[in-house]
């Protein structure tokens, strides 16, 4: 992480308090959009379509049982800390080393939702409203760092100060907690996930603290044990509920494509599919670890026997892989909407016809996604680039500044949009839209 980076967020931590005093949706929803921006510059942002479209699956049920007073981004960080917080404006964040904790759906799905409670009940939005005072403990790490002789001494002493300062920032009252607990419960129960996920994530991370550094999710949202009792007396008669078939999948790739710390080596994953080659998340998870080295016939032998409701796309995605391309595309096809997996496997099958080189199929495949794009940004790129090949300059330019945007690279979205702008002509509706795009994204005056 850059410092100057470092020293632009712990900025933005201790002045905004300063000025959003009494700010308006809109007003929220910028300032939360300048704070992604750096955030996405700092940290890694997850480009696994399996995780960001199942992310965005969870999110989309979510939505439609509350009524939220913005637009939600839910943005998912490659970090083996378990954490999630919420940030002004409808930003949520969640770790990859969250998800790979997740045993069961609901548990994800809650802890989700109780962001989602957060942001619904603004308390994000309150407790800035009334915390208009400096951190004195954050200006300090900024000044002790800016006077380090090295960069990594600087580097050091700002990410403590960050981190206590993310800390105090997202730490919630009491009152706080237990509200979002209750309508996150609510949220995650009416969208069809039970109202007891976040109650057993939090289980989990108590018995994985024991007495270790407790980890980072209950440091930002603490009182577990008192959420725990409560969460418990507001869902007495608890009923299971079935993870979509997609969901295993979702959490192999979290812990072997992301190196989680303290899961399984790749050693370990290949020793557990040759005990046990029929159980379909071992022969999973072979696939991925044969495929990151190359060893493409075993990667295809450990899946083409898998016994899945995913296995259509879990093939065409191995011979995809392998480049057996026509095979990859009839597999693909096979997945139907309505699927768990469907929207995870148009991705793979617009790879496909691309790789194949049929450029009409794959536009109009990634042309079908694009309002998937601020999930999956790569979405924008492909479909940006391919455009551009095929002659339709303007609206490269125009997507490829919308990829830029995703990933909070304001600088490089705004040289493309003023691209297409010009391109499009200044007075179509086209550079309006854009024109539109660039003036949010400078943020508040």
């Amino acid at each position: 992480m850059r410092i100057r980076q470092y020293i632009v967020i712990a900025l933005l931590l201790v002045v905004l308090p300063l000025k959003i005093y009494g700010l308006s949706i809109e007003e929220e929803k910028k300032y939360g959009a300048q704070i992604y921006s750096e955030i996405a510059n700092s940290a890694t942002i997850n480009n696994d379509p399996y995780i960001s479209m199942h992310l965005r699956f969870i999110k989309e049920r979510l939505e439609s049982v509350v009524a939220m007073p913005y637009h939600v981004v839910l943005t998912v960080i490659e970090s083996p800390n378990m954490d999630a917080f919420a940030t002004i404006g409808g930003f949520v964040y969640i770790t990859t080393g969250l998800i790979s904790q997740c045993d069961r759906e609901e548990e994800l799905a809650g802890v989700v939702a109780h962001e989602f409670a957060h942001l619904a009940r603004r308390h994000i939005a309150k407790r800035y409203e009334k915390e208009k005072y400096l951190n004195i403990g954050m200006l300090s790490s900024i000044a002790l760092a800016m006077l380090a002789g090295d960069a990594k001494t600087q580097e050091a002493v700002l990410a403590t100060g960050i981190a206590s300062a993310q800390s105090m920032a997202l730490k919630y009252s009491r009152e706080d907690e237990d509200e979002a607990d209750r309508f996150g419960s609510k949220f995650a129960d009416s969208a069809g996930y039970g109202g007891f996920g976040i109650a057993e994530f939090l289980k989990k991370l108590r018995l994985a603290g024991g007495d270790k550094v407790l980890p980072q999710y209950l440091l930002t949202h603490p009182y577990h044990e008192e959420r725990i009792i409560r969460l418990e007396s507001l869902w007495p008669n608890r009923k299971p509920i079935p993870d979509s078939p997609i969901f295993p999948y979702i959490i192999v790739r979290a812990k072997v494509l992301n190196k989680i710390r303290g899961t399984q080596s790749d050693d370990i994953w290949i020793n557990r599919y040759t005990k046990d080659k029929k159980d379909p998340l071992n022969a999973y998870a072979a696939y991925l670890v044969y495929s990151r080295r190359g060893r493409m016939d075993d990667a295809l032998e450990a899946i083409k026997n898998i016994d899945s409701p995913v296995k259509d796309l879990i093939l065409g995605e191995a011979l995809l892989t392998a480049g057996k391309l026509s095979e990859a595309v009839d597999s693909l096809r096979r997945v139907q909407p309505g699927d768990s997996s469907y929207y995870i496997s148009r991705i793979y099958l617009a790879r496909a016809y691309e790789a194949q080189g049929e450029r009409n199929l794959a536009l109009d495949a990634w042309r079908d996604l694009l309002r998937y794009g601020n999930s999956f940004p790569e979405i924008f790129y492909r479909f940006a680039m391919l455009s551009g090949r095929m002659g339709m300059e303007a609206r490269g330019f125009e997507y490829l500044g919308r990829y830029y945007l995703a990933l909070g690279r304001l600088h490089l979205a705004k040289s493309n949009f003023e691209k297409a702008i010009a391109k499009y002509g200044i007075n179509s509706k086209e550079a309006k839209e854009l024109m539109r795009l660039l003036e949010d994204a400078k943020g508040p005056k």
